[in-house]
């Protein structure tokens, strides 16, 4: 975190060449069709996570995203990626917040998913935050 912005055309022209236009959540998502959350996401040892400041981001503003990941509100993650994103940060961006580090976390069931809570990294950078 910390040495990238968010640029909403490099991110708009990325998105078109990966096809999120009209690709499926299973065709985006890979990780869940394996049925386990990627390690990065994965919150056991996880002691803290932390939105610093720097050059790129001398005010940085912490901002936590929870995604409900079941499977009644699936979507959401896949319209998120598809056009949701820069929508969010542009008007983040816009409002006033110039130096937004966005973490998401994905909030499951825990009854029922092997992974109920995944927690990412502060980002700021287009790419980052899409991965």
């Amino acid at each position: 975190m910390g040495s990238t912005r968010y640029d909403m055309d490099a991110r708009f022209d990325r998105a078109r060449k990966a096809g999120y236009g009209h690709k499926s959540a299973g065709e985006i998502f890979t990780q869940n069709a394996e049925r386990r959350a990627h390690e990065s996401m994965n919150p056991k040892g996880i002691s803290f996570r932390e939105s610093r400041d720097s050059s790129v981001h001398p005010n940085s503003v912490p901002i936590i995203l929870g995604l409900d990941v079941t499977g009644s509100m699936g979507h959401i993650p896949h319209e998120l990626i598809k056009e949701g994103l820069p929508k969010l940060m542009g008007g983040i961006i816009q409002g006033g917040v110039p130096d937004p580090a966005l973490l998401f976390l994905g909030i499951g069931d825990h009854e029922c998913d092997g992974y109920p809570l995944q927690v990412g990294q502060f980002e700021s950078g287009d790419e980052e935050l899409d991965m």
